[in-house]
């Protein structure tokens, strides 16, 4: 049995990543860790005891999952380290800097991060790579709608997209948005919409616009379950590792999932 510490455990997907793992034989759910003062502390979640520090579990866990902020998920990051723990990171927002610092991190420990654990978006970024590839010609633009509580713009699943077509496409030059006049829309731009509204769980779309024709590729998410199910396949790849930073195409490689 693999034994999970929840990191944001009374969260949207920390409710999700509790309800998956009951339905599963392999992983249980040692502890949940939310914020300090969280009503929940010290307080049964489902059945999970919950509490404010992250350590207090951790030498219970086989693997930290950690669904917080950009803080709390370094802070995390480093007791896991301490304690040698796999980690899986579905955290969004990271700045370069950060990234850099997990990056350093991971040659201590194995740590899987993932702005977005669903199975159909990370066979979006196979399709995106393939289809910049090749449409050359194609101009591209990337558009992503959540829930009006979403913090960061644009989302990390945006991010990931456009860092396949920046690879793919040399001289690609990212903007967020339009506005004014504009002599025209240079060939290798590529331009990312946030859209904020509702309780949309998330939707990325990606367009390659052609001359007399276009094509779309896009993902709809419509349950939070999806992405419950990810991480717990996350998991069961990353604590097979010793060491080093993956994602979830990592995961794909060799599953039929």
């Amino acid at each position: 049995m693999i034994k999970i510490l929840l990191c944001g455990a009374a969260g949207k997907m920390g409710r999700e990543i509790i309800a998956a793992a009951a339905g599963t034989r392999d992983i249980s759910i040692v502890a949940g860790v939310e914020v300090n003062k969280h009503a929940l502390i010290n307080r049964p979640l489902t059945g999970i005891p919950t509490t404010d520090s992250v350590t207090k579990f951790i030498k219970q866990c086989d693997c930290i999952v950690d669904f917080t902020t950009r803080k709390a998920s370094l802070d995390n990051i480093k007791a896991a380290v301490t304690l040698r723990k796999p980690m899986v990171v579905g955290t969004t927002g990271f700045s370069d800097r950060e990234l850099a610092r997990i990056r350093q991190m991971s040659k201590r420990i194995p740590i899987l991060l993932a702005p977005n654990m669903s199975i159909g978006v990370n066979h979006l970024y196979r399709l995106v790579e393939q289809s910049v590839r090749s449409l050359d010609d194609f101009d591209i633009e990337i558009v992503e709608t959540h829930h009006r509580a979403k913090k960061d713009a644009p989302s990390g699943t945006a991010r990931t997209i456009a860092g396949i077509v920046q690879k793919n496409r040399p001289g690609a030059r990212l903007i967020y948005g339009r506005s004014g006049l504009t002599s025209g829309r240079p060939s290798r731009e590529v331009c990312i919409n946030a859209v904020r509204g509702g309780d949309i769980i998330g939707e990325h779309r990606v367009l390659f616009l052609g001359s007399g024709e276009f094509i779309e590729l896009r993902h709809f998410a419509t349950a939070r379950a999806c992405f419950a199910h990810g991480a717990l396949a996350a998991v069961r790849f990353t604590i097979k590792k010793k060491r080093g930073l993956f994602s979830m195409a990592d995961v794909l490689k060799n599953s039929t999932i």
